[in-house]
Order: C-alpha cells, then sequence, then structure tokens
C-alpha cells in the first residue's frame, strides 16, 4: 500500500502513520516538485500541507486506481474531488480543521470595521492625529448565514462580544449562542435587521450567487458584507455596484470567483472593500488537526471499518 503525501507532512506525521500500517510505502512531493519515488501506483493520497500544490493535484487526477483520497478541505468541490469520484475512490476531508482560525478572521474583519483600523493606518502613514468616533458592538447585529463548523465558532465569538446573532441554516436544529435562528426562506427579513452579514455556507448549487442584487438591496446602507466561504456564493458584479453607489457600506472578501484574482481588475480598488487572498484557515494548529483526522482514519482503514468526514 502505497501513499502519496508531502515531504513536510511525512517528516511529521510518518512515524505515527507507520504504527498504524508498518508495511506503508510513501511518494513524496519535495519541494522543488520533484518525488521521492515514482507516485503512480499510490492507492492513498494525503492532499494536505505541503502537499496542497499544482504539481501534487496533477500527478493525483492522472492516477487510475487511487482507492481513498484525504483532504484538508472542508468543502469538497472542484477538479481534484470530481477525478477521485470518477475513479470510485473514497474521499474524505477535515470539517472544521480552519473553523477557529477562520471565525477568528471574520470577527477581526468586524472589528476592522467598528473601529475604523484602515483609517488610523492611513492616519499613520500620513503623521497626522485625528480623533474619530468609533462604534461599539453590544449594540450591533449580526447575521450569520450558514451555522457549521466556522459559523457555529463565529456565533460564539460573536456572542463573547455581546451582540446580537441572528443564523440562518438549513435545518431547523438550533445553534448554541444564536439569538434568533432561521432558515434560508428567512433570509429577506434576517438582512434588513443585520449591521454585520456574514457568510459562512458550503459551495453547492443552493449557494450559488446566494447574495445577488435583491438581497443587497435588502441590507442596510451602513451594513458590511463578510465572505469567509466561497467567492461563488456571491454575485461580484452586484456587490460592486452596491458598494460604488452606497447601497451598503463596505464588503470584505476574503475569497473570490477567479483566485488568484487578476492584478489589472479593478476590484483593488474599490475603497469600501477590503480584500484577502484567501488567507483566513492559515494557523499553525491547521495541518495538525487534519493529520488527525487522517491518521484516526487509517487505523479504521487498515481494520476495514467505515471511514469518518466520508464525502459524497
Amino acid at each position: 500500500m502505497k501513499v502519496a503525501a508531502g515531504r513536510k507532512f511525512f517528516e511529521r506525521y510518518g512515524d505515527r502513520a507507520q504504527v498504524i500500517a508498518p508495511d506503508l510505502e510513501w511518494a513524496l512531493i519535495e519541494a522543488d516538485g520533484s518525488w521521492s519515488t515514482p507516485p503512480e501506483e499510490s492507492d492513498l493520497i494525503v492532499l494536505a500541507g505541503d502537499a496542497y500544490r499544482k504539481e501534487f493535484v496533477d500527478m493525483a487526477v492522472a492516477l487510475e486506481v487511487p482507492r481513498w483520497a484525504h483532504s484538508e478541505d472542508a468543502g469538497t468541490d472542484g477538479p481534484f474531488y470530481d477525478a477521485m469520484r470518477a475513479r470510485g475512490a473514497i474521499i474524505t476531508n477535515s470539517p472544521g480543521a480552519n473553523a477557529p482560525e477562520v471565525a477568528e478572521f471574520a470577527m477581526g474583519m468586524v472589528l476592522w470595521t467598528a473601529k475604523r483600523l484602515d483609517v488610523f493606518r492611513q492616519h499613520q502613514r500620513q503623521h497626522h492625529w485625528e480623533w474619530i468616533e468609533l462604534e461599539s458592538l453590544s449594540d450591533k447585529t449580526i447575521l450569520i448565514i450558514g451555522l457549521g463548523a466556522i459559523g457555529s465558532k463565529i456565533a460564539s465569538l460573536a456572542h463573547g462580544f455581546k451582540m446580537k446573532v441572528l443564523g440562518i441554516r438549513q435545518s431547523r436544529a438550533s445553534v448554541a449562542n444564536v439569538d434568533r435562528q432561521g432558515t434560508p426562506a428567512d433570509l429577506p427579513l434576517f438582512l434588513a435587521e443585520a449591521d454585520f452579514v456574514v457568510l459562512a455556507v458550503p459551495n453547492l448549487p443552493s449557494t450559488q450567487a446566494l447574495i445577488n442584487r435583491k438581497e443587497l438591496g435588502l441590507m442596510r446602507s451602513n451594513a458590511t458584507l463578510i465572505n469567509v466561504a466561497r467567492g461563488t456564493v456571491v454575485d461580484i458584479k452586484a456587490l460592486r455596484e452596491a458598494l460604488e453607489t452606497g447601497q451598503i457600506g463596505r464588503a470584505c472578501l476574503d475569497v473570490v470567483e477567479t483566485e488568484p484574482l487578476p492584478a489589472e481588475d479593478d476590484l483593488w480598488d474599490i475603497p469600501n472593500l477590503f480584500i484577502t487572498p484567501h488567507n483566513a484557515w492559515s494557523s499553525p494548529l491547521y495541518v495538525p488537526r487534519v493529520a488527525e483526522y487522517w491518521l484516526q482514519n487509517l487505523k479504521l482503514y487498515i481494520r476495514g471499518d467505515e471511514l469518518i468526514h466520508k464525502c459524497a
């Protein structure tokens, strides 16, 4: 049995994997894109850490008979996952592995907006001392669309700031720290009440352009839209118009539909838009959480038991 993974991932977790499966062989992608041994006969794929790169994905999608692919991703859309499904491979992922960091990042965007940190930074560069009025969070309402691992973490943090927390999810099962919860049918009503709207939904057909011209028109003129989900969840043309006309106050996007965002795209220059390069997940704690999921599943795989976090 041969596993394709990254060199650094192997150096950190290979010994533990070998205890679980002593006969495990490895095909490791190196920093320069070369391989320790030919990866073509790999049964198992670990798309995590230093393996998360184009050269590795190109190899994986060309495999004829992969048995099991584990990914650091929460969502499982795109060419890699399409190829694994087409070949009948088991796919497992790492839901919630990045949830604490993405939730922190979303709240960082809330604080960046309410405390006007961009203005202070600009004033510092200008050597300009000026007192400005700031907002409190304790009298603000945050709407979280998507209450999975990430959304529920955001709710917890927002609750800690004494914000009023609204939530939208498909299920009616209640989520802790949410003051009022609804389903997608309640979205128009909830949008009208929110000072901050945070998108934390998966990339599904039902979430494509979830926020478009109609939804933006329902938001408050001083509201902030924060997207830490997927770029396709927002109609970017409609958002551009809403920001430029003052229909909403501002937006913070960690994701866009085309990544990386082309340097010539004028989206960069919209003054009330804050763009970050799909970076919210980043943390030294992320890959260790992913590895724990994989090692747990490796034990199950060796025993022939059902794996956890299987994806359809």
